[in-house]
């Protein structure tokens, strides 16, 4: 692709990204000579009119509205196939790649990064567009320090009735909200859950949610809390923790209204972070400027006293002691005079010094402030956690409050520093109290199959648990026949619900046929008239049944198997002959005479060797019927009770 020149306009200069649809390329626009992007639809999604319906979206989403935080789309064209989308070109790299290197950001670059995001959320959502992919890899760092959102490749328009996914999960798995992880309603307020997502990696330098799993990490989205991030980071402002996990709320009701209402939070924490900065500025400065105080009257002092010593020296010399006395009496009003001054300098010194020292013993003293040992506060009351911190000189604050099915309401989840941290006095410890377990509905599964279960339990919130299987007469296979907790019943949040599946009514024992000799078709189907069902099928040669017909069978006739069982068969591929000698098939009969049982026993024996074709006890005047085949010459002979009786020569 690269040197390729779409639509003999723009030249495609080298590839600089790459997504799960498209291809971003650096492009000179040859017609008003500049450099684009160039967004290429790959080459498999050309014929996926979904694909090139939601590709097209984007620009016609984007290009409608304009703000400096945005990456402009300047048009959408196709050349052949391919679709291509020309946006602006953004010199620098996207907030991810910042990451990596940085690993986590200052407070204050965080939280100026996450306000122009903000602005940008505000122009998109105040034209109906939800982002729906806010990430920190589609959000664009500029040479000179600006900050664009680009990609809104599955952004979505919304309506006053909202839009409902449910197709498919869009967005990236680390920063989608719960509802876009459930497939459920998406408003602006995913989007401002994704920002939160980003904003706790900005600070942390950690994602809240991992998994091996797009999956896994989407599921942990819905079901898990998050690690506070004070935890990550101690130093991260309470006020700026209180906005992260406002943002990535579960519920939507309880996250931020719109980005303005982050926006000017943000702006908040951005004020009080200034205003500390400066507090510390004029700290120093006041400081620095009472040494240099300091400095000069002590230098002062020490000139005044030093030209008093120098005057005395001056004042004798090698004058005699009359002229010294005559220049003490002239001079001895001006001397009285200067001793005045210094004394008077040296006792404003004093009291000067006297003051400061004073002043910064008691300012040390007012700033003092014990360390306290931060107690375990989890499943304790909020109130008796309350009276447990201020005894310690300590304060406390709720800064969310959650679904448990574990914390009873009103009681700690979590809380922040952690338990046995050292603080000081007067440190907020922010927790996160229980509303208690979150109650739903038991959907009606009686009826339905397993698997349509698992679909309404997840949608509910709850879990398959014990599975029990049961025969029924009244219920098919595979249905449902009871559930524990009943229909419509009020349950914790994720409870088990119990279900006993049919299977069916309860198979009987039968008697196995006797099919050995049938017909293949006729062997199969007496088996499924006994309701058993056909094994194994074997092909061999026979000494006795012609191709088609049923050497033997497992298990024999006469057994009793549970309906559903298999037989196994052998059938016969034709009758054994190696010398290709003549096949005669002689149909035996004999008469058993009066008296007592008789056990009659016909053989053969042919090319084939000899054997026993028939072996049964029977009464006396029963009349014996047996179809004989033989291959080459051959000898039948019939035995009553072992004794030779009748022989025949073929």
């Amino acid at each position: 692709m690269i040197g390729k020149v779409l639509n003999d306009r723009y030249e495609l200069i080298e590839k600089i990204g790459t997504g799960g649809m498209a291809i971003v390329y650096l492009a000179h626009d040859k017609l008003l000579g500049r450099e684009v992007a160039v967004k290429v639809l790959q080459p498999q999604f050309a014929d996926d009119v979904a694909a090139v319906k939601r590709f097209r979206h984007e620009a016609q989403a984007v290009a409608s509205f304009s703000h400096e935080n945005i990456v402009n789309i300047y048009d959408i064209a196709k050349d052949g196939d391919f679709q291509y989308i020309i946006m602006e070109h953004v010199e620098g790299k996207n907030l991810k790649e910042k990451l990596k290197t940085a690993g986590k950001l200052e407070v204050e670059e965080a939280v100026e990064i996450v306000q122009e995001v903000c602005q940008a959320l505000i122009t998109a959502h105040r034209n109906n567009i939800v982002h729906c992919d806010i990430k920190p890899h589609n959000i664009l760092l500029t040479s000179a320090g600006k900050v664009k959102v680009t990609d809104f490749g599955i952004a979505q328009a919304i309506t006053a009735a909202t839009m409902v996914q449910t197709e498919s999960i869009v967005g990236s798995a680390h920063y989608l909200s719960p509802e876009q992880a459930k497939g459920s309603k998406i408003t602006m307020r995913s989007d401002i859950y994704s920002l939160g997502i980003v904003l706790y990696e900005l600070v942390t330098g950690e994602l809240p949610f991992k998994g091996d799993t797009s999956v896994s990490v989407a599921l942990k989205h819905i079901e898990q809390e998050v690690t506070p991030p004070q935890k990550l980071n101690p130093d991260l402002p309470q006020q700026l923790a209180n906005i992260i996990l406002k943002a990535i709320a579960k519920e939507p009701a309880e996250r931020y209204n719109s980005a303005v209402e982050m926006l000017k939070d943000l702006r908040e924490v951005s004020r009080q972070l200034d205003l500390q900065q400066e507090t510390a500025d004029q700290k120093t400065m006041v400081i620095s400027k009472q040494e240099q105080q300091q400095t000069k009257v002590i230098s002062r002092a020490e000139q005044e006293l030093n030209e008093e010593e120098v005057t005395k020296i001056d004042s004798g010399g090698l004058k005699g002691m009359s002229a010294e006395k005559d220049k003490e009496s002239n001079n001895q009003p001006r001397k009285s005079s200067r001793k005045k001054l210094v004394v008077g300098v040296g006792v404003i010194l004093l009291v000067f010094l006297t003051v400061m020292g004073l002043g910064y013993y008691f300012l040390e003293q007012y700033m003092a402030v014990d360390d306290v040992e931060v107690p375990n506060l989890r499943g304790e009351h909020v109130d008796i956690a309350r009276e447990q911190l201020e005894e310690l000189g300590l304060n406390l604050e709720v800064y969310y409050k959650s679904h448990s099915n574990e914390i009873a309401e009103e009681h700690i989840i979590s809380q922040s520093p952690e338990p046995n941290r050292i603080v000081k006095e007067n440190r907020v410890i922010s927790v996160v109290t229980s509303k208690g377990a979150q109650m739903v509905e038991v959907p009606e599964l009686v009826g339905g199959t397993l698997r349509e279960a698992r679909v309404e339990l997840n949608r509910s919130n709850l879990e398959v648990g014990e599975l029990d299987y049961e025969y029924s007469d009244q219920v098919l296979e595979d249905e449902i026949i009871s559930q524990e907790p009943g229909i419509a019943e009020e349950v914790k949040m994720n409870t088990e619900v119990d279900l006993v599946i049919s299977q069916g009514r309860e198979p009987e024992q039968v008697v196995v046929p006797e099919v050995v000799g049938l017909r293949q078709e006729e062997a199969e189907q007496r088996l499924q008239d006994r309701n058993l069902i056909i094994g194994r099928t074997i092909e061999r040669e026979s000494l006795n049944y012609r191709q088609d017909r049923i050497i033997a069978q497992d298990p024999e006739s006469g057994e009793e198997l549970t309906e559903g069982a298999t037989v196994d068969l052998i059938v016969s591929s034709g009758i054994r002959n190696v010398e290709g000698a003549e096949i005669k098939t002689s149909q035996v009969r004999t008469f058993i005479p009066p008296g007592p049982e008789r056990e009659v026993k016909i053989t053969v024996e042919d090319n084939n060797g000899k054997r026993v074709v028939y072996e049964e006890v029977h009464q006396a005047n029963a009349r014996i019927g047996e179809e004989v085949i033989t291959v080459g010459s051959a000898v039948i002979k019939i035995y009553f009770d072992g004794q030779l009786n009748y022989e025949k020569r073929l």
